[in-house]
This record gives C-alpha cells, sequence and structure tokens, in this order.
C-alpha cells in the first residue's frame, strides 16, 4: 500500500508540475509574489468516508451447489431439464428405464406368496401342541410332575415329625435331668470357692516365709527339667546305638556319648533328690508355719481343693453329656430326616426343570420353524426392488438453477448426472496474501467487485479463512499442501450480501476486505499535505482578499486513516467548504493567489496522462 501511494504521490507532483507549465500559472520567484498573484487549482475541504482495504482475487461460486447421481444400474430414458432452467425440489429431472426392476419384482412377488402358505399349517400344529402342554403345567395336570411333588410333600411331613419328637424329648428330659445338673454346677462352684480359698492361704504362707521357699521351689523344678532332658538324651541315644552297627566307628561314638548321657543323667537325678528332700524338710520344719500349720500341709490342701474341683467339673460334664446322648437319637432322626426331604425337594426340582426344558425345546423347535419360514429377508427384498423402482425417477434434491446436465438418453449413467445451484446466494473464493493475513478476520465486511461488471461493486461479509497457507508453487498438489517456496496464499470466502445482483457464477471477481473505516471525516489527497520548517504536516487554504485575488494561509493538521489516494486529516483551523490548494508542492504561507480555472487543469491532466501513459 505504502507503493501505491509513493507512485501516487510522484504522479501528482509531474501533474502539478504540467499544470503550472501548460496553464502559466507556475509559481513567481519570492521577488515577485509580493507584486502579482499566481494561479492555483483549488478544491473545497469537503467530509468523506474513508476505507483502509485489503484486496483479494477470486472467483464467484454458488453457495449452495447440490450434485444429483444415481447408484442404479439402468439406462436414461428421458431428460426433462436443461443447463439454465429453475426447478424446485422434487420437479422431475430426468427417467430411468425401470422395466426390468418391474419384471424381478413381479417374481419376487409371486415366490413370497407360495412360501407363506407351504409353512403356516406345519406352524399350526406345533403351536397347539406346545399351548396345550403349558396349559397343562399350569392347571396342575402334568401326571410326572405331580408324581415328585407328592414325594416331596411326603418327605415334608416326615421331617416335622421328627423335629417336633425331638422339642418333646428336649423338653422331658430338661424336666427330669435339670435338678441334677443343677446340682452338679453348684458342686462346680463350692469346689472351684474351696480352691480359691486354699490357694489364697497357700499363698499367703508362701509369702511369710520369704523368697527362700520360693527359689527352693524353682530350684527343684529346674532340677526336674533338668533330669527330663537327660533322660531324653539317654533314650535317644540308646535307640541311635540300637540302630547303629558294632563294627563301625559311629557306633563307638555313640556309645561314648551314651556312657557320658547315663553319668549326667544319675548327677541330674542325685541333684532332684537331694533338692525335693530339701524342700520337704522346709515345708515339715515347725519353724516354718502359716497359722501353726507346716507349709507342706497348706500345699496338700490347696492341691486336694483343686482335684475336688476338676472332680466335681468332670461330674458336671458327665451329667450333660448323659442329657445329649438321649438327645442323640431324637438329633439324628431329624437329621436323616433332613437329608430325605432336601433330596425329595432336589429331585422335584430336576424334574421340573425337566419338564420346563422340554417345553422350552418345543419352543425353539417352533421359533426355529418360524424362522425357517421367516419371509423379512425376501420382503426386504421386494422393499428394496421398489425403492429402486421409484428412485428410477431422479428429482432435485433442492430448489435451484440446473448449472450442468451430464445425462444423456439412452445412456448408461456413470457418476454425477446433474449440478444444482443457488444462483442467488454467491460467494467468492479468494486468495489472501501472506503479508495480509495478519490484518483480516472473519466477520470482516468486503466490497465485491467483478471485472466484466465495471463501476459496480456488491457488499460482502468475510465468512472463512483457510487455517492453513496455500503457495503458488504448490497449488497443483492441492490447497491443503505445505508452502515450501513461491508466494504463499491463505485460501478464504467472502459472501455476497446483496441479492439480486449481476455477478455470475464463474466470474473473475476481486473483494475489497475492510480492515478499518471512517465516516464524516475531512479528507484530502496526498499532494495536498506538505511540511512546514517545524516539520509538521499542513494545508494551504485560501483566504479571500477581494477581487479574485487570495492569501494562502498555512493551517497544521494531524493526519489518520490512509488510503491508495486520500489521507484523513484533523485540525482546530479546519472548516467544511474552505479551499485548500490541490498540490502543495511549491506553496509557501502568505502567498498571493487566484483558483485556477476547472478547464485548465483538466488539460494539464490529460496531458499528464498522456506523458504517464
Amino acid at each position: 500500500m505504502k507503493m501505491k501511494k509513493s507512485r501516487k504521490i510522484a504522479a501528482v507532483v509531474c501533474a502539478a508540475a504540467l499544470v503550472c507549465c501548460l496553464g502559466g500559472l507556475q509559481v513567481l520567484s519570492d521577488s515577485r509574489k509580493s507584486r502579482a498573484p499566481t494561479a492555483v487549482e483549488c478544491q473545497p475541504l469537503e467530509t468523506a468516508t474513508l476505507q483502509n482495504t485489503v484486496t483479494a482475487s477470486g472467483t464467484v461460486k454458488s453457495a449452495s451447489s447440490t450434485n444429483v447421481y444415481t447408484n442404479l444400474t439402468a439406462t436414461v430414458r428421458d431428460v426433462h431439464v436443461e443447463v439454465g432452467d429453475q426447478v424446485q425440489a422434487g420437479d422431475i429431472l430426468c427417467q430411468l428405464d425401470s422395466e426390468s426392476l418391474e419384471d424381478t419384482l413381479e417374481t419376487r412377488r409371486l415366490s413370497l406368496s407360495v412360501s407363506q402358505n407351504t409353512s403356516q399349517q406345519t406352524i399350526s400344529a406345533s403351536q397347539k401342541q406346545y399351548n396345550d402342554a403349558v396349559n397343562n403345567l399350569d392347571a396342575g395336570l402334568n401326571s410326572t410332575v405331580n408324581t415328585v411333588r407328592d414325594a416331596t410333600a411326603s418327605a415334608k411331613r416326615a421331617l416335622e415329625k421328627a423335629q417336633s419328637d425331638y422339642e418333646q424329648a428336649k423338653n422331658d428330659l430338661s424336666a427330669d435331668m435339670n435338678s441334677q445338673l443343677v446340682s452338679a454346677e453348684e458342686a462346680v462352684q463350692q469346689a472351684a470357692i474351696a480352691e480359691q480359698r486354699a490357694s489364697q492361704t497357700y499363698e499367703d504362707a508362701k509369702d511369710q516365709v520369704g523368697d527362700m521357699y520360693k527359689d527352693l521351689r524353682i530350684e527343684v523344678r529346674d532340677a526336674d527339667k533338668e533330669k527330663q532332658a537327660a533322660q531324653d538324651l539317654v533314650s535317644s541315644l540308646t535307640e541311635a546305638l540300637q540302630d547303629a552297627s558294632q563294627d563301625s566307628g559311629e557306633y563307638q561314638s555313640l556309645k561314648v556319648r551314651l556312657e557320658l548321657a547315663e553319668a549326667d543323667l544319675q548327677a541330674a537325678k542325685v541333684k532332684y533328690e537331694s533338692l525335693q528332700k530339701e524342700l520337704e524338710e522346709f515345708e515339715t520344719d515347725s519353724a516354718n508355719t502359716y497359722n501353726g500349720v507346716p507349709l507342706k500341709t497348706l500345699r496338700q490342701n490347696y492341691e486336694d481343693a483343686r482335684r475336688a474341683r476338676e472332680n466335681a467339673q468332670k461330674s458336671l460334664e458327665l451329667a450333660q453329656a448323659a442329657v445329649d446322648d438321649q438327645l442323640g437319637t431324637y438329633q439324628r432322626a431329624v437329621e436323616e430326616a433332613q437329608i430325605a426331604y432336601d433330596s425329595a425337594l432336589t429331585s422335584q426340582q430336576a424334574t421340573e426343570n425337566s419338564v420346563r426344558q422340554g417345553l422350552e425345546d418345543q419352543r425353539q423347535a417352533i421359533a426355529a420353524s418360524q424362522a425357517s419360514a421367516d419371509t423379512s429377508v425376501q420382503e426386504a427384498e421386494i422393499a428394496s426392488l421398489e425403492d429402486q423402482i421409484l428412485d428410477c425417477t431422479i428429482t432435485a434434491p433442492v430448489s435451484g438453477t440446473v448449472t450442468a446436465v451430464y445425462a444423456t438418453e439412452g445412456a448408461m449413467p456413470s457418476g454425477i448426472l446433474f449440478v444444482i445451484e443457488d444462483t442467488g446466494s454467491l460467494e467468492v473464493d479468494v486468495s489472501i496474501k501472506e503479508f495480509d493475513i495478519g490484518s483480516v478476520q472473519e466477520g470482516m465486511k468486503a466490497l465485491v467487485r467483478a471485472d466484466a461488471l465495471e463501476n459496480q461493486q456488491f457488499s460482502g461479509t468475510l465468512t472463512s479463512i483457510a487455517p492453513a497457507a496455500r503457495s503458488s508453487a504448490s497449488a497443483a498438489a492441492g490447497a491443503g499442501a505445505a508452502a515450501a517456496s513461491g508466494n504463499v496464499e491463505f485460501a478464504a470466502t467472502v459472501k455476497v450480501e446483496d441479492a439480486g445482483t449481476p455477478l455470475r457464477i464463474g466470474m473473475n471477481a476481486k473483494a475489497d476486505i475492510v480492515l478499518e473505516e471512517k465516516t464524516g471525516v475531512f479528507a484530502v489527497p496526498y499532494e495536498s499535505l506538505g511540511v512546514n520548517e517545524a516539520g509538521e504536516d499542513v494545508i494551504f487554504a485560501a483566504v479571500e482578499e477581494g477581487n479574485g485575488v487570495y492569501t494562502l494561509e498555512e493551517i497544521p493538521v494531524t493526519t489518520g486513516l490512509e488510503t491508495d489516494l486520500m489521507v484523513e486529516i484533523s485540525g482546530s483551523g479546519l472548516t467544511e467548504g474552505m479551499q485548500i490548494v490541490s498540490s502543495a508542492d511549491g506553496i509557501s504561507a502568505g502567498q498571493r493567489i487566484t483558483i485556477a480555472s476547472p478547464q485548465a487543469a483538466q488539460q494539464s491532466g490529460e496531458l499528464m496522462d498522456q506523458m504517464l501513459g
């Protein structure tokens, strides 16, 4: 866009120079400015609408294009439309030959009728037999099932009687034996109390005589363990010696070890007997008494009480065992009756399952017969043939204009038959340059113009931008190919918003995508702008002195939106309609001018076009 601007400025500079040469309106030297005014072309300052655009080229196409085709292998009999015809959805486009399909349909219908009549009687008879068997079972008339149900009921009654006998025996025994059990339990409790008292007295006596008695008892216990361990070793070595051969070295070794073990056993016995004797003397010593009773007597009392408690517990257990033994006979009778009932119940369930399985087999046999007699496949084939016959009439799926006809009468259809497009809804497929793609976005306003329609433009909207680039170097490989080299472009679509345009599908067109737009702003050509000594952008306004003479006034301005030809300006000194110099080249503030006639400006412009052309 800047290159366009530079070229335009250069052209305008040349034009201004030509105006001065041809019209005799060249700016005078500084020494003559004060003496005679110079003729300069001016124009009124006006508000305008400015647009900054990106131009993309492309081709007009329909926003809705529908291909009409058929999968049938039937020749085309009649074609009813031509290219350019307007059609409504459902209108007939062409007719295919359906005679062969109709013959096949009639044959299939006859075959279906015969098949249905043949199998109906067999299925009806099997269904009646099955229904009778089900009704008999539900009504309780099946003899096999009734026999096993009676056996189960009898076994259940026997079980209930055995359970009743058992409960009665348990109640009777409980009444007779309850007193004996209570007495035995009381004896156990009394023996336990006596044992507790004897144990407590013995423990108190041991505490009174001190740790010497306790240590002596521990020594006796440990000596007894040593004696037992020595006895176990002698027994083990004796057995090993008996198993060993007398001629082997092992035998001699075992013999030596056995002699040593026997000696240790003898020593352990002597030690145990000595400590046992010492303990007995300690317990019978008159000095070691508790409330005048020797320790030995107290220990024997405790041991007697413990044995009495154990004997009472055994008596209780024997009494309870006697009760349990008497109930065992009745309990076993209950268990045997339960087994008999469970067996009868299992037999009943097995028989009933067998009968139901037999009914299920009958039902499945009927279902198999129905499946073999099922005509759904044949009916589906008939429905398919009927659909194919209907499909031989090719109709328009949508409303629109027929833009292509590939169907030929007498020929077999191959691929697409017709193309129907909506000519009232158009869009332009365009390509956007890589350096412009960052400036545009979907939803932007666009102005569409066609090469064949000069000075006409139509409203549009940028509706889509391809996510992947394409380039001229890779276009042959498809729009999605990676752009390795060449001029990178992005495919985009501009929808034509205006209805009833003279645009036609296939026309070459351009879309000016509006990046920015301002309305009602002051705008001047680039050549009207100058730069003062302070580096500010300025324009020169013609202030009238009288008699057609004007003085140029420098007005600083701020520039805004730029287009290819115009630039937005703003400033406090601007008013609509004021006359400003068309070209600031060679102009200075305070200069006296007259406004050049339009004819001179037109002649200079034509001469400039000839020179540039």
